[in-house]
């Protein structure tokens, strides 16, 4: 094997090692969908509940896992110690997740149409969990897309997000399905911030990240 060959062949190993392991450093956070899985959190953890809402060119569009609708799947990271998460996200966009105390970035999310493949799109969204043992609405994301296709199918166009706190609806709703009371439920919205960074890869991005997050929630 030429020398050029052999650099080629350790560069391609070394590509597909770091993304194997980058993929082995997520877990994923599984969308709890009854009071038994509910009953079964560990005391460490608490639960963050909310909804994402798609739009495209002003219709909204239904979320799904089916084989031909259209997903989105955000990927977030714990400030404290940079562990990555996969949320799953049901049809209808709503998610019951087990999260440690903790402040997390939503970074980016994957977006998937039958038409489209595999996108991502940065939300620039944070939101914290103050105590563990509790129940937490986060609120609604509303992602507004005005999608553009050229003549092969590929897809550009920006997406705007913004916050929501539907709570008179998403509340009750809670309630009702996990037979618990209002009491048990505390707001901690998600924070949506232009400043933040659209990526975290390196050092200087994700000590951004960290100081505007830690300002956002102390107010400033």
């Amino acid at each position: 094997m030429s020398k050029f060959k052999l650099i080629i062949a350790i560069s391609i190993f070394g590509f597909v090692w770091i993304s194997l392991a980058l993929i082995g450093c997520a877990t994923t956070a599984t969308n709890i969908k009854t009071a038994k899985k509910l009953s079964q959190v560990e005391k460490e953890s608490s639960i963050v509940y909310g909804q994402i809402k798609w739009l495209e060119h002003g219709e909204e569009k239904n979320i799904g896992k089916k084989f031909l609708g259209m997903s989105v799947t955000p990927h977030l990271i714990k400030i404290e110690d940079k562990i990555r998460i996969i949320g799953e996200v049901s049809d209808g966009g709503q998610f019951v997740w087990s999260l440690e105390p903790g402040k997390y970035f939503i970074f980016k999310m994957q977006y998937q149409d039958p038409w489209s493949g595999n996108y991502f799109v940065v939300p620039k969204v944070a939101f914290d969990v103050p105590r563990n043992g509790k129940i937490y609405y986060i609120g609604m994301l509303k992602c507004e897309f005005e999608p553009k296709r050229n003549l092969i199918g590929m897809v550009s166009g920006g997406v705007e997000f913004s916050i929501l706190d539907e709570d008179d609806i998403y509340i009750s709703n809670f309630q009702e399905r996990f037979s618990i009371t209002a009491n048990e439920i505390e707001k901690s919205l998600m924070i949506h911030d232009s400043r933040l960074p659209r990526a975290i890869e390196t050092t200087k991005e994700f000590n951004l990240a960290v100081s505007i997050i830690n300002a956002l929630f102390l107010g400033l």
